[in-house]
This record gives C-alpha cells, sequence and structure tokens, in this order.
C-alpha cells in the first residue's frame, strides 16, 4: 500500500505546477497609469493649437489652470493605446504667461501635468512721440518700441544723454549701434557727440524716478555743424524786420558755444533775439553771432542801417561797447566791423535805445549782410543784449547846410535842425 500513496502525492505536485504555470487565479494585474507626453509646450504670441498623447489604462479628466488655455476632450476613459488631447491658446497681447494642465485618474490619486507658456506680444508697429509725451506716459507696455528725434544734450562718458526736442527733453540710457532688442542696452557710440541731431527707438522705462528711454539703438544720426551766414536768404532794399513778430530769417552761428547751454541767442515777443553769456547762476566765456538775411541795395540812394536794441546787465557800459558790436559782409566776403558813435545808451536798463543812423552809402549796388556778435568773458558779469528791429532804409535826414561849419554829427539821435 506505501507505494501507491507515493504516486498520488507526486500527482498533486504536478497538477499544482499546471495551474499556476497557465495563470490561473494567483496571476499579476496591471499596475494603475497616467502618463503624458510631452510635458511642456510652447506658444508664440499668436497662440495656436497642439497636441498631447495620454496614455491611462484609468478614466481620466485634464483641466487647465488658467482660462487662457482650453484641453479637448475634457475626459476620457482608459484605454490601451494613447489617446490625443488637444490644447488651445489664443493671442497673447500682453506679457510673457504661463499655465499648467493638469491630467489626473478619477479619483484624483493619479497625475500627469504639462507646462504651458506663451511669449510676451511683441509689437511691430513703432510709436513716434515727443519727449514731453514720452516723459508723460505713465504705465508704458514693456515692449513697445518708441521713436524720438531730437538733440544730444548733456552727454556722458558711459554714453547717456538727455534727448532735447520743441516740447521738452527725456533721459536716454545708452545706444546701440543697432536693434539689439529688449534687454541689451548700449552704451557710448563713437559717432554721436554733443549737440547731433539724431533719431533714436527704444523702450520706457522709470530710471531713478525718470521715465528713460533704454535698450535704444541709433537709427540715425546728424553731426551738428555751426551754421553758414551765406545760407541766409536775400531781401531787396529797403529792408525791415521786427524781431519781436517773428524770427526774420536769421542765421546763429556760436563760435565758444559752452556745453552747458542750449542756445545763447533766444527770442521772445518782448525783447526780440537776445543774447546772454549767464545761466544757472554764473557767467561763461562764450562767442554768438546772429546773422540777418541779405540785403541788397540796388536802387537805393542814401541807405542807412537802424537797429533797435536793449543794452543791460553788463559790468559797466564800456564793457557793453566792448562785448557787443555790428559787422557787415559784402557780396559774400568777410565781414568787416562798422565803426558807430552813438548808439549805446548812457545807462544800461530795459529801455530800448534806437542806434545812429550808419551810413551805407558805399555799398549801392551790392548786396550787404549784417551780423550782430556777442562775447562774454566767465571773469566777468555776462551782459545781456537784445536786438529787437533792424531797418536798412533810406536816409530821411536833411543835407547839411552848405555854410554849416562840418563839426556837428547830424545823423546823432535827437538831433533838431530848428535849434
Amino acid at each position: 500500500m506505501k507505494p501507491i500513496k507515493i504516486l498520488s502525492s507526486l500527482a498533486s505536485a504536478v497538477l499544482v505546477l499546471s495551474l499556476t504555470a497557465c495563470g490561473g487565479s494567483g496571476g499579476d494585474k496591471e499596475t494603475p497609469s497616467v502618463r503624458v507626453s510631452p510635458s511642456s509646450l510652447t506658444f508664440s504670441d499668436a497662440g495656436g493649437s497642439q497636441s498631447v498623447s495620454v496614455t491611462a489604462n484609468v478614466d481620466w479628466n485634464a483641466s487647465s489652470s488658467d482660462s487662457w488655455v482650453t484641453v479637448s476632450p475634457a475626459s476620457g476613459k482608459s484605454s490601451g493605446t494613447a489617446q490625443q488631447l488637444s490644447v488651445t491658446v489664443g493671442k497673447n497681447s500682453s506679457l510673457d504667461r504661463n499655465a499648467t494642465i493638469t491630467v489626473k485618474s478619477i479619483d484624483g490619486t493619479l497625475t500627469g501635468t504639462i507646462a504651458v507658456t506663451q511669449t510676451a506680444y511683441m509689437p511691430t508697429e513703432i510709436n513716434d512721440i515727443t519727449a514731453k509725451n514720452a516723459a508723460a506716459v505713465s504705465n508704458p507696455y514693456k515692449y513697445q518700441k518708441y521713436r524720438l528725434s531730437g538733440t544730444v544734450k548733456s552727454l556722458q562718458g558711459n554714453g547717456s544723454f538727455n534727448l532735447i526736442d520743441d516740447s521738452g527733453l527725456l533721459p536716454v540710457a545708452g545706444l546701440n549701434s543697432s536693434d539689439a532688442g529688449y534687454g541689451k542696452q548700449g552704451g557710448a557710440l563713437s559717432n554721436v557727440k554733443e549737440r547731433d541731431n539724431v533719431t533714436v527707438v527704444g523702450y520706457l522705462e522709470q530710471v531713478g524716478g525718470k521715465m528713460t528711454l533704454v535698450y535704444a539703438y541709433l537709427e540715425k544720426v546728424d553731426s551738428y555743424v555751426e551754421p553758414d551766414p551765406s545760407t541766409a536768404a536775400t531781401k531787396n532794399f529797403p529792408y525791415t524786420v521786427d524781431y519781436t513778430a517773428a524770427d526774420g530769417g536769421i542765421v546763429i552761428n556760436n563760435p565758444k558755444f559752452p556745453l552747458v547751454f542750449d542756445a545763447i541767442w533766444t527770442r521772445s515777443s518782448s525783447t526780440g533775439w537776445q543774447a546772454s553769456g549767464y545761466t544757472g547762476g554764473a557767467s561763461y566765456t562764450t562767442e554768438s553771432w546772429l546773422y540777418t538775411e541779405k540785403v541788397n541795395l540796388s536802387g537805393a540812394k542814401k541807405p542807412i542801417l537802424v537797429f533797435d536794441h536793449i543794452v543791460r546787465n553788463f559790468n559797466d557800459i564800456e564793457t557793453a561797447k566792448d562785448q557787443t558790436s555790428v559787422w557787415i559782409s559784402v557780396d559774400g566776403g568777410k565781414f568787416q566791423k562798422l565803426a558807430i558813435s552813438f548808439s549805446y545808451p548812457d545807462e544800461q536798463g530795459s529801455s530800448v535805445m534806437t542806434s545812429e543812423n550808419v551810413g551805407l552809402s558805399a555799398f549801392i549796388g551790392k548786396t550787404v549782410q549784417f551780423g550782430f556778435r556777442y562775447v562774454s568773458d566767465q571773469s566777468k558779469e555776462a551782459g545781456t543784449w537784445c536786438i529787437l528791429k533792424v531797418q536798412a532804409i533810406e536816409d530821411e535826414e536833411p543835407e547839411q547846410p552848405g555854410d554849416s561849419g562840418g563839426a556837428e554829427d547830424y545823423d546823432k539821435p535827437g538831433w533838431d535842425w530848428n535849434n
């Protein structure tokens, strides 16, 4: 009987092995999972749609952390194959932005995430703007470009300067030679000098409490050159110009022009063209010429020059005579100083003085141009000289009597022939 029991035990062992090999009730079960690919997406500011593969052997749903990202479908069933999830992003009109898409199992225990990035809106248009309006912008868009044109003033060694136009000034924090893009700050350019006229393009930011043009580049430069008096227009005799009413077509040339000045000659309706070497509480050494339009003296019989001016703030009247003078050029030639004797007031002040009649008979038939030269010396009080009116007209004074001794100067202002 013993051998029979041994055979029975062996048969039972073989049966158990056979059931295990065939995957009976003790087999492994697939592990639940949710996987996404790729795990990050990048969109341009224009937006668009991209696809993500979702591999999940459980039911799942998908959602975005921000409303500017939409996903479709919003849910799915367990599947042995990858399913496609469409991610759509609209147009961005602001700064760069980020969101997260989460794909998770229904019970919330399994998740896959997709990082979504959209680049900032980069305007292609450039806003042309004045310095005053740029300085007043309260909340500029970070990537908006602005174009300004004006004069370089207070240029520093690091390339920063003030850009000045007719409306005001705006600080510029250096220049690139070409468009280097946002975040690339330039410095000093060798071809940009004080008083050059430039056109620059950059971005607006608050720097040190002031709106400033940053990351800018140079679009155009016109090098500063002192104006040439020969460029003035030519007018016919008789000639009268009132500088309190208009600029009168003058040309200003500054042989000595300290950088602290925006201008030495300035115009107003009350004083006409006014020259001063005084600014910021100090006097400076300057030299500045105001050139009139040219005057054709053809047809003149007894032409004279007469001008109205104001003389004030010089150390004394003799200094005023030394630091102001009137010159003439004939047919485009070299300027020569005119001799004048009685054209200055006895005392300085704000009163308008009419000059003596300066004879021009020697220039009949010629084309002349007048130059008013102002200089100042930093060692002395810089005075103020105002030119209000200039005339080249016929002399209407009567001829000196034949029996006169000829000692008097009958052109002196205030002469009365009846006394």
